[in-house]
């Protein structure tokens, strides 16, 4: 057991005090917050550049709509009030009414003197049916066929009404929308008061399982593929066959694998001591239970375990780095499993689908981890058998990764398959 402690203890001070594990510490914050400061500065940065479209309108009446309707926008909707006065957010809308065929607009469009055209048909808006023709050049603009669509829907509904005798304004009274709150529950307490039901905080109800499943991706991703990275650079440098005079494979391996938990844990430690901060001084500590912290270090520990073992046992059977990137693959699928997922399960974290995919174990750690963060979480049943079903697959990974090991580690020259893996696991 000492010469295991030796070598994790070697393992987790080497990888520290690497250029890559100082580098990831400091600037995974940097990046995020990066991220989120950039995404702030470019919200600004519209192009304010006016759109210009053309109409042909065999309507009659839709044009004039647009019009009015572009002239009020251009006027008051696309300012904001600033610090100096009103600043325009949103660019200009201007329609032209023509009778131009579709051949020469399309041309107006390619050089650049119009963005889009529209064809309003005759019979547009009477009976079921029809489309508005928006032709354009920059499909994945949406600001204009959206605002469109919705000015010429509502001056049609206007017209309807308005030919059935119908009071618009009383249909639009009739037609508001009555507000919808998100609130928990009420509780009784001992005291026999009922206390009043808190409103669901939309950011921290999404954000907070969100988030401990990507830092829990992320702190293990950060980690157990080194291992593969790691025992390979030992084999070709013939490194291994010094260290297994010393020690027997299966402490090396296991020492390896409780030094990179030690350097999980300490990625986590710093992330998680700074987002404790964060919810503190922005006030949204309470969203965070304390519980959670505690269900994050477990789950981190089994992932590290599943996913490390494995990436150690295919770096011990590969002898060439193109061999260990195909070998990779598949135990990069079944990593990123879990967040293929994850919309499902924060919808529906109760759902039949949620609870069985839970359970199953290399998805468990990140699945169920989001699952416990989602009030009012998983049954008690739900997160023991989780654990002891992750807890068995860990062992099982720990014993076939260390006979991988054991044989792999000093084979040279040979080409790995899954095939042989299996008759390494199976050997006495």
């Amino acid at each position: 057991m000492n010469k295991v402690i030796r070598v994790a203890k070697t393992e987790y001070l080497d990888f520290i005090r690497t250029k890559a594990f100082i580098l990831s510490v400091v600037l995974m914050p940097v990046f995020t917050g990066g991220a989120i400061g950039i995404q702030i500065l470019l919200q600004d940065q519209t192009d304010l550049s006016d759109r210009r479209f053309a109409v042909v309108d065999h309507t009659g009446y839709l044009f004039q709509a647009l019009e009015e309707a572009a002239e009020q926008r251009n006027q008051y909707a696309i300012f904001a009030q600033d610090d100096g006065g009103k600043k325009q957010m949103q660019p200009r809308f201007l329609p032209q009414r023509t009778d131009a065929d579709a051949v020469e607009l399309s041309e107006r469009v390619k050089e650049g003197k119009l963005f889009a055209y529209l064809i309003l048909e005759k019979d547009l808006g009477e009976g079921v049916g029809g489309e508005i023709a928006y032709h354009t050049e920059a499909p994945t603009y949406q600001l204009l066929p959206n605002w469109i669509r919705e000015t010429i829907n509502g001056s049609i509904r206007a017209k309807r009404f308005a030919d059935a005798g119908i009071d618009q304004v009383l249909v639009g009274q009739l037609n508001q929308f009555v507000a919808l709150r998100k609130y928990g529950l009420v509780e009784r307490a001992a005291s026999g008061a009922v206390t009043k039901a808190e409103q669901v905080n939309e950011i921290s109800a999404f954000g907070v399982p969100m988030g401990a499943v990507i830092l829990m991706f992320m702190v293990v991703m950060m980690a157990a593929p080194a291992l593969l990275n790691g025992i390979l650079e030992e084999k070709m440098q013939r490194i291994a066959e010094i260290l297994v005079a010393s020690v027997s494979p299966f402490e090396l391996f296991l020492g390896k694998l409780l030094g990179i938990v030690g350097v999980s844990w300490t990625l986590s430690s710093l992330y998680l001591s700074g987002i404790t901060f964060l919810a503190f001084h922005f006030d949204f500590a309470d969203a965070i239970p304390l519980s959670l912290y505690l269900w994050f270090i477990v789950f981190q520990v089994l992932a590290l375990l599943i996913f490390g073992s494995i990436f150690m046992g295919l770096g011990a059977a590969c002898s060439e780095l193109s061999d260990a990137q195909s070998m990779m693959m598949p135990a990069m699928l079944m990593a990123m499993l879990p967040m293929f997922v994850l919309s499902v399960v924060l919808q529906e974290p109760d759902s039949p689908f949620s609870v069985i995919i839970s359970l199953f174990p290399p998805c468990t750690p990140f699945l169920m981890l989001m699952r416990i963060a989602i009030p009012p979480g998983p049954a008690l049943w739900e997160i023991i058998l989780g654990v002891a079903l992750t807890l068995g697959f860990t062992l099982v990974c720990i014993w076939a990764a260390g006979k991988v090991f054991r044989i792999g580690i000093l084979a040279q020259g040979q080409a790995p398959s899954f095939r042989k893996l299996f008759t390494w696991i199976l050997s006495k």
